[in-house]
């Protein structure tokens, strides 16, 4: 009996073995292999701790990660960060399959999954669509990173909720080898193995490899609230360092400046004068001032010679001699 049982769990083993082997898939879940740290201080664990990328050493084999969180591993565990690289020249494919995170009740993300490319864009999201089809990135260096930010300062809202997010990465390749297929139309480069189309997971953008997804991933870019913060504050400083530069030249050399503007006006005054010199008498302008005296009287008409004048008063009244 013993000998049986002992031979069943060989059997179940081997099995197992043959069929993690066969998978086309590596299964990392976030918490047990260490992608989410211990809730420490998450700026010390961001600086002192570097994790290693994640190498996918072969393009006929996937990974997908996958976590949930409760309300217990909620408290006990800061966000989840983590690599990808591919093998030399060839990329990466990144479908987000599945993500349940909160948002508050102006829609706002309370949690967040931000995938950041080797061309340093980042992308955010906390849910799916709307219309369910699934978010697909893609890069042609073969290197990205994937953050899930969970705010600790706000507790679950009953013991029963959880979060939950699902990622897929493939490998992409050129398509000049048999076995593989294109995700793709006119790109020579987006090509991946066969195993992975019609396995029930989204693997290409616009689902070419699944079926049931009609609608065209879109990936919308978003700015890093921190970053636009740091460049504002970075800014700030140093305005105010060369307006305080500025400020110190004038102060250090304002003996200068002033003798430099009375040095200026003095010349100018010399050079009207030189010019005011070198104009010919000819050209230059003369006003004469009548001058008034009270002397001069301008007659108001001129007198006429030719006019008769009154008798003379002793001509008509003769005096009479005295004696008579």
């Amino acid at each position: 009996m013993i000998v049986c049982c002992v031979q069943i769990l060989l059997l179940m083993q081997t099995l197992c073995g043959f069929y993690a082997s066969s998978s086309p898939y590596r299964i990392y879940d976030m918490i047990p292999q260490g992608i989410c740290k211990m809730r420490r201080i998450p700026l010390l664990d961001n600086l002192l701790t570097q994790s290693d990328p994640i190498q996918l050493s072969s393009s006929e084999r996937g990974a997908i990660f996958r976590q949930s969180w409760n309300s217990s591993t909620f408290k006990r565990f800061s966000d989840c960060k983590f690599y990808l690289q591919a093998p030399t020249h060839m990329g990466l494919y990144l479908s987000i399959s599945k993500v349940q995170l909160r948002k508050n009740s102006r829609g706002n993300c309370i949690d967040n999954v931000v995938v950041k490319k080797s061309s340093d864009k980042k992308y955010q999201f906390c849910d799916m669509p709307d219309d369910g089809e699934t978010k697909v990135f893609s890069d042609d260096r073969g290197w990205m990173r994937v953050t899930v930010n969970l705010d600790t300062t706000l507790a679950l809202s009953t013991l029963e909720d959880t979060l939950e997010v699902q990622f897929i990465v493939t490998v992409k390749r050129k398509c000049n080898e048999i076995g593989y297929l294109p995700c793709e139309k006119d790109e020579d480069d987006s090509c991946i193995s066969k195993s992975f189309f019609g396995d029930g997971f989204v693997n290409c953008p616009e689902c070419v490899d699944e079926e049931g997804c009609f609608n065209d991933s879109e990936q919308v870019l978003i700015l890093n609230p921190s970053n636009v913060f740091l460049s504002a504050i970075i800014s700030l400083f140093a305005t105010m360092l060369v307006f305080g530069a500025c400020l110190w030249c004038v102060y250090r050399h304002r003996r200068c400046i002033a003798t430099c503007n009375s040095n200026h006006s003095a010349g100018m005054a010399h050079s009207n004068r030189e010019n005011l010199e070198s104009v010919p008498a000819s050209d230059q302008i003369q006003v004469e001032l009548h001058t008034s005296s009270a002397n001069f009287v301008q007659p108001t008409a001129p007198i006429d010679d030719d006019k008769d004048l009154p008798p003379a008063y002793d001509s008509l009244f003769p005096v009479a001699p005295v004696g008579r």
